[in-house]
């Protein structure tokens, strides 16, 4: 019986994704160039995906980047001249205020329980930028979009907001209203290999990077931007997973259905966690936790992970304060209903 990785990412893959590399290679997309019409189609095929699937706006740009972790630095080295607020509960927002601050940008932390709400209140002032982790893949919690909202509504005309979606983007119904600088991977949620992520920008965002007209790195935030409105790349992308996410789309349900699947699978999760005292949730606070990563609490995590192995199941490691404490489960739409159901049975019996 194969193996299922239930580990946070990178997660189980799309099952079509192999017959799907035969096709991109028989295609011939894959040797072409970047500037080529053939990568333009593709690039503008993907995009209409996005805006379709996912509900991107018409008006915010798309932009194919590596990685989460490179929007981290793309924001703190052309779109911010001094100081952004970062607010976190976890492990990935902590480190994302920590690349800005080594990139000499002065940075305003502002932790939070990961049982309580994000501090719409606590603005500060003079930051730039309000930066926040929708889905805290470290701990499972998630800013409902309401909170988000509030943010948006709490914060200064000068002021911006940027958001963290890796363990959120092709999961949950997101409202891209509400921020102007989103990214995530898309080894999560999008069920696709490591190694591309998506950049989803504003108008607002746009201009503040043609006010700040920042051109020294080689992956300034207007470089991309002028190659993305053509549908090009200043580099060398990832053209197969690029591929990948335009078939995985196009063959798959809107975001509000994934949405809704996802959720109606933790209604089954959810009796047996509160009657197995031995596994309760890390997060206490219904309303706080990602439907996207579940994060339990267990005294000896070596153990359960053996005993799913032998299952043949792979649980993820607990992360950063959770570490010795807690396993993460994903709970991504690559992952098929019949696989998840297995699970919570096997959990059912410990």
């Amino acid at each position: 019986m194969k193996v299922t990785s239930f580990y946070p990412g990178p997660a189980t893959i799309h099952s079509s994704i192999p017959s799907m590399v035969i096709d991109a290679y028989n295609t011939g997309i894959l040797s072409a160039n970047h500037r080529s019409p053939e990568f333009m189609e593709l690039s503008f095929a993907t995009k209409s995906q996005l805006r379709a699937r996912l509900k991107v706006p018409d008006d915010y740009v798309i932009i194919f980047i590596s990685s989460a972790t490179e929007a981290w630095e793309i924001l703190s080295q052309s779109l911010t001249s001094k100081t952004s607020q970062h607010f976190f509960n976890g492990a990935f927002g902590l480190k994302w205020a920590n690349v800005a601050e080594s990139l000499g940008i002065n940075v305003v932390k502002s932790p939070f329980d990961i049982n309580a709400s994000l501090p719409t209140g606590q603005i500060d002032s003079l930051s730039e930028w309000l930066c926040v982790t929708v889905c805290e893949t470290s701990n499972g919690t998630m800013v409902d979009q309401n909170v988000l909202q509030g943010l948006s509504k709490e914060r200064l005309p000068h002021q911006l907001i940027a958001v963290d979606a890796t363990s959120a983007l092709g999961g949950v119904i997101l409202n891209f209203q509400l921020a102007d600088y989103w990214f995530a991977s898309c080894q999560k949620c999008l069920g696709l290999p490591a190694g591309l992520a998506l950049l989803i920008v504003s108008p607002a965002a746009i201009e503040r990077g043609h006010l700040l007209a920042e051109r020294a790195h080689y992956n300034s935030f207007l470089n991309l931007f002028e190659h993305s409105i053509k549908e090009q790349t200043h580099y060398t992308p990832n053209v197969l997973n690029i591929y990948l996410l335009w078939r995985t789309l196009a063959a798959g349900p809107p975001i509000a259905t994934i949405d809704m699947r996802l959720r109606e699978r933790l209604v089954g999760l959810n009796p047996i966690t509160e009657s197995n005292g031995a596994l309760p949730w890390l997060v206490s606070n219904s309303s706080l936790r990602s439907p996207t990563v579940i994060t339990l609490k267990t005294s000896d995590p070596s153990v359960l992970k053996e005993k799913a192995l032998a299952q043949k199941m792979i649980l993820g490691n607990g992360y950063g304060t959770w570490k010795d404490t807690t396993v993460r489960i994903a709970n991504f739409p690559a992952m098929d209903d019949i696989q998840f159901q297995i699970f919570v049975e096997w959990l059912s019996t410990l």
